[in-house]
């Protein structure tokens, strides 16, 4: 069976894959599988969670990461069953390596001799990645909510918003596009995307001298300084400075 976070890609590149071709009914059969195990959603989160935590002391990010080894394990063990009946479900899906996942599935491994250098070099790119700065602002009452839309789903990497929406050829082969970026390029793309839109925003707002424009250019720079580095806060972005233009 596949590692908890290879699943977890599988799920969001099928999910893509499945909603590109109009296939609802695939869709919806994941989702209703996904959404009635309340330990695969927390686990869900959690990879999310570590994907944009930030530990500015390096000692607490050790301590952290040395307390993650158990818990994952603990957690795995639980989920064998469901994962692997979810792994089979999803089939065959070409996947992008990703990092990250990689070395809190290898936390998640039973200590073995065979294990010990896998483990060390997995928690040094996990200390290496928690003190790592992000310029992102930690969600808020994440939850997993049922019939909402697949496209911030797969581009937020959450099960939420929009999913009765249809998106137009050149918007499926956007969201492919997206989905495709590494996390650590999806950052800087986002980072200097806002800084255009900042710039762009700011240089209109010194033009104007209606005070219903100011307003509400002030309110998108607001949002666009408040945005963290997510797919669908990219995709966002993209159509915000199209927009613009």
């Amino acid at each position: 069976m596949n590692k908890f976070g290879v699943i977890k890609t599988k799920m969001l590149t099928k999910l893509t894959e499945s909603y590109s071709n109009e296939n609802k009914k695939e869709v919806k059969d994941i989702l209703n599988t996904i959404k009635e195990n309340k330990d695969f959603k927390e686990m869900y989160l959690f990879y999310e969670e570590v994907e944009n935590k930030y530990i500015e002391d390096k000692e607490t990010a050790k301590l952290y990461v040395e307390g993650l080894s158990t818990m994952l394990n603990g957690n795995i063990k639980n989920l064998s069953t469901f994962c692997e009946s979810l792994d089979k479900k999803l089939g065959g899906v070409d996947t992008q390596s990703n990092e990250l996942y990689e070395s809190l599935d290898v936390l998640s491994e039973k200590d073995t001799l065979s294990n010990i250098e896998n483990k060390v070099i997995a928690k040094k790119k996990l200390v290496e990645h928690l003190t790592t700065k992000k310029d992102i602002q930690e969600s808020k009452g994440s939850t997993l909510v049922p019939n909402e839309s697949l496209l911030q789903a797969v581009l937020a990497n959450n099960f939420n918003v929009l999913y009765s929406n249809t998106l137009s050829e050149s918007q499926k082969e956007e969201l492919k596009t997206i989905l495709s970026i590494p996390q650590e390029e999806l950052t800087t793309k986002t980072t200097e995307l806002k800084e255009s839109i900042i710039n762009q925003v700011s240089t209109l707002l010194s033009e104007s001298n209606d005070v219903d424009l100011t307003t509400k250019l002030n309110a998108v720079k607001d949002e666009v300084t408040q945005m963290y580095p997510s797919r669908y806060n990219y995709y966002r972005l993209n159509e915000l400075k199209n927009g613009l233009n």
